[in-house]
């Protein structure tokens, strides 16, 4: 894709940054790397957490009114004709809602992107006024981005008069797959260490698999306290020697697990489109996962991965079990996810949809050109 104009449109693109884990940071750091940086003006805007646990409630506010106040700055300096916000549920929605206000206050097209597998239950969770808020920020925005169909269909009678649109992540995609007679034998997890993802059952499912097995679960806790909660799980059902907890992984710490693994298992109750599931797929590692949010967009049970109910341990086990033990099935699905990311969830076809989005919100997509 070129643009025929000679001033490309200006793009402030609004979350968490890498070095920031988990997949909103994942993606939008894929974003910014793309094409799209070609294409367009692209400015980034950090709008990680910072730490405050121990500060007062005024101090909190007042960091909070300069992060607004750098937004407001961010948007005039770089003469921003799009506001890419990135969000999710929680009270990070609605600070992210004062982002989409701003950006309107100067005449910014807002995009709102949409992350996280439970932002159907946040929404209903809420109590009137708040969810009357939510769907008024909703429609302020020019387009709001889901990461699938399924979600569409799930928010729309939820966020009434907001225009949706669909955005599959993308994620790199190596030029070298994954060998699979060259990996150890690693089960490998990737993401928050939370009860939600997971996590419990699959050490309980590690547990009747045959001995020497390593479980590698790597992210941050998503949950105070819950790595030793996994350890003590752990020797409890016996597998307190074989599990491994290295804690967040980026770069090569994170390419060392992925050539590691046998199989890449993400055995989540809720879930958006994981990005980790899709790094490990683009890679040709043969993945396991629950059948919730948008992952059955993405691995087709049997084909490009095997597909379980959320909280089967049976299930689990026993899916783990047919890939520990048959080589030419690791080698099958995992080639075919790997087709699978190459045609549908490269970071590349995310950019061209995503640079749709902007053409058609600024009226400007006669200066495209395939």
């Amino acid at each position: 894709m070129a643009r025929l104009s000679a001033k490309p449109l200006s793009v402030v693109m609004a979350g968490p940054l890498p070095p920031a884990v988990g997949g909103m940071a994942s993606v939008i750091g894929g974003l910014m790397q793309s094409p799209l940086s070609s294409w367009y003006a692209l400015h980034a805007f950090d709008t990680s957490p910072r730490a405050t646990q121990g500060r007062s409630v005024i101090s909190v506010l007042v960091r909070r009114l300069s992060i607004w106040r750098d937004w407001w700055r961010a948007l005039q300096s770089s003469g921003a004709d799009v506001a890419h916000i990135h969000t999710c549920s929680g009270v990070s929605f609605f600070l992210d809602g004062a982002l989409l206000l701003l950006a309107r206050l100067r005449g910014v097209v807002v995009i709102l992107h949409i992350h996280g597998g439970r932002f159907d239950t946040f929404l209903d969770g809420l109590v009137f006024p708040l969810r009357a808020l939510a769907r008024w920020i909703a429609r302020r925005a020019g387009r709001v981005i889901v990461l699938s169909q399924t979600w569409i269909t799930a928010l729309a009678p939820r966020l009434p008069g907001a225009h949706l649109v669909v955005v599959e992540n993308g994620v790199a995609i190596p030029s070298e797959p994954w060998r699979s007679d060259a990996a150890a034998a690693t089960i490998m997890f990737l993401g928050n260490l939370d009860t939600n993802k997971g996590v419990f059952d699959l050490v309980r499912a590690a547990a009747q698999l045959e001995s020497g097995t390593e479980l590698v679960l790597a992210g941050p806790e998503g949950e105070t306290g819950i790595t030793q909660r996994l350890r003590t799980t752990a020797k409890e059902v016996g597998v307190d020697g074989r599990l491994v907890l290295p804690g967040a992984v980026q770069g090569e710490s994170k390419e060392r697990l992925f050539a590691r693994a046998m199989m890449f298992v993400l055995p989540s109750y809720f879930e958006g489109l994981p990005v980790s599931l899709l790094e490990a797929m683009a890679r040709g590692i043969p993945v396991i996962a629950t059948s919730v949010g948008a992952v059955p967009t993405a691995v087709h049970n049997e084909q490009s991965g095997l597909l379980i109910a959320a909280g089967d341990i049976a299930a689990l086990a026993a899916a783990m079990r047919r890939l520990q033990t048959d080589a030419d099935l690791r080698q099958r699905l995992g080639a075919a996810g790997r087709t699978v990311c190459r045609q549908r969830f490269s970071v590349e076809r995310s950019a061209r949809v995503v640079a749709g989005l902007y053409e058609e919100l600024c009226g400007s997509a006669q200066r495209l050109v395939a």
